[in-house]
């Protein structure tokens, strides 16, 4: 049996495409990724900084990488709370990101940190965002919950 060109092109279409698309989808994290995402992780400033750094290096996220990551977002959410409507167009438009950053907010950062977390979620969520703030007050509570089984003479 002999393929015409139209029919190879077809199979390739339906068989070979959709599995590239979704190889494309992953994000894979090379060792040169590795060492990038280790400096950058815990010394991100902004949240452009912090989107770039999780659109890039995302599939890193582990380990050190991971508690890297978790200092910068909180370092962020505690001492630059009024830099936060900046990340919200970046959580509404990409569910990934605030999943990230949810995920970040936990026991491995400084307690001092997220009980000013916690505070600047009940005290001074800007108007109209309070899901988000009621989202990242949640994650906060429960990673200081977290530290408190641990460490019961932290308060």
């Amino acid at each position: 049996m002999i393929l015409s060109g139209k029919y190879i092109a077809a199979m390739f279409i339906l068989i070979i495409l959709p599995q590239t698309q979704i190889v494309s989808q992953t994000i894979r994290c090379s060792h040169a990724d590795a060492e990038k995402a280790d400096y950058e992780a815990s010394r991100v400033r902004t949240w452009d900084e912090l989107y770039h750094s999780y659109l890039h290096y995302s599939g890193c996220d582990d380990g050190s990488i991971g508690e890297g990551y978790s200092d910068s977002v909180v370092r962020l959410l505690a001492h630059h709370w009024s830099s936060l409507p900046l990340a919200f167009p970046l959580f509404a438009d990409d569910a990934g990101f605030y999943k990230f950053v949810r995920k970040h907010i936990d026991p491995t950062t400084k307690y001092e940190d997220l009980k000013m977390v916690r505070a600047n979620a009940i005290h001074s969520c800007p108007t109209g965002d309070n899901e988000y703030c009621v989202q990242i007050r949640k994650r906060a509570e429960i990673a200081l919950r977290e530290i408190n089984q641990l460490f019961p003479q932290i308060k």
